[in-house]
């Protein structure tokens, strides 16, 4: 059992070390920082305004965003695959 709670932990560490989880990351500072940004997200979280929506997204830091996020989604995608190559080889057909 301890072997297994190694393992994952090893996993998360090099997770936590890759190119997209960094840039996420650095993303996520410099958002938290943009105080018109956060103001324009929180008013569109309540109101709903479509115009609020757009200037948002035409924000450079909140697109920058998105495509960190695609990349780390690509990331999620490829180790649940793996994930399913080793489990199905371990699985019985029964």
């Amino acid at each position: 059992m301890n072997e297994l709670i190694d393992k994952i932990n090893n996993l998360k560490n090099e997770l936590n070390n890759t190119k997209e989880v960094q840039e996420i990351i650095s993303i996520n500072r410099l958002i938290s920082q943009d105080k018109d940004l956060l103001d324009k997200i929180n008013k569109y979280n309540l109101t709903k305004d479509e115009r609020i929506k757009e200037e948002i997204l035409k924000n450079k830091l909140f697109k920058e965003y998105k495509d960190k996020e695609i990349d780390l989604n690509i990331l999620i995608m490829q180790i649940n695959s793996e994930l399913k190559k080793i489990n199905s080889k371990g699985s019985c057909s029964l």
